[in-house]
């Protein structure tokens, strides 16, 4: 249970909540801590939603699958991340999405009247959720309105701009660390792996920015 109340500590829906709090009403959400092996399918795109779950361990991965094979990386999910959330919030209730597991991995699920539905947990723990589960799926809208501002652009080079611009914003640094390795990112920016590393290294070679793996420094570049 210690593990649970942890990983709910830091997630999005719950952080708000004192630990006094958390032990209080983790027993009553009457969720199951489900473990998947790397590679696990735990969600497919079209399937009904209406649980909620909160990452404990592992890695996950938000994707689109086309029938080319191909995979467009939504997002990749860490500990205390939660998903189906903004699912559940919608009428049908049917993801748009597959999520499965990068990693090993442990997920704390729970049904969503649990927190939806009055007299599950206290009404006074309960207001405080919903308002932060207002702002999560707030966030969640922004994060993928930038994504597709990002995609968007014809070119690789201008993706890969504003990619680097986006994370430079939200890291307020022109050096960061971003959670995609080469493949991720790839994905994520809907293009060829080996043209993306061409691409940086030339970018790289041209001055305009400097990398090591996943961390990044940007010298001078606009869209």
């Amino acid at each position: 249970m210690d593990k649970i109340i942890k990983a709910l500590a830091k997630s999005r829906p719950f952080h708000n909540l004192s630990e006094k709090a958390l032990q209080e009403i983790a027993p009553l959400l009457k969720g199951t801590v489900k473990f998947f092996e790397k590679g696990a399918l735990l969600l497919d795109e079209g399937e009904y939603v209406d649980y909620i779950g909160i990452i404990l361990s592992g890695k996950l991965a938000v994707s689109n699958f086309y029938s080319t094979g191909d995979e467009s990386l939504v997002n990749k999910l860490e500990p205390s991340y939660s998903f189906g959330l903004e699912i559940t919030c919608t009428y049908e209730k049917i993801s748009p999405f597959s999520i499965y597991a990068l990693t090993d991995s442990e997920v704390f699920i729970f049904n969503q009247d649990a927190i939806f539905k009055k007299g599950f947990i206290p009404e006074e723990y309960r207001s405080i959720i919903l308002q932060d589960v207002l702002k999560f799926i707030a966030n969640e809208n922004m994060r993928k309105y930038y994504k597709i501002k990002i995609i968007s652009h014809y070119k690789l080079r201008q993706k890969i701009i504003a990619y680097l611009l986006f994370e430079k914003q939200k890291h307020n640094s022109n050096v960061f660390t971003i959670s995609y390795n080469r493949e991720e990112l790839s994905k994520y920016l809907c293009v060829n792996r080996s043209a993306l590393s061409h691409e940086l290294s030339a970018m790289q070679k041209e001055g305009l920015i400097k990398f090591d793996k996943n961390r990044f420094e940007i010298i001078s570049i606009n869209l």
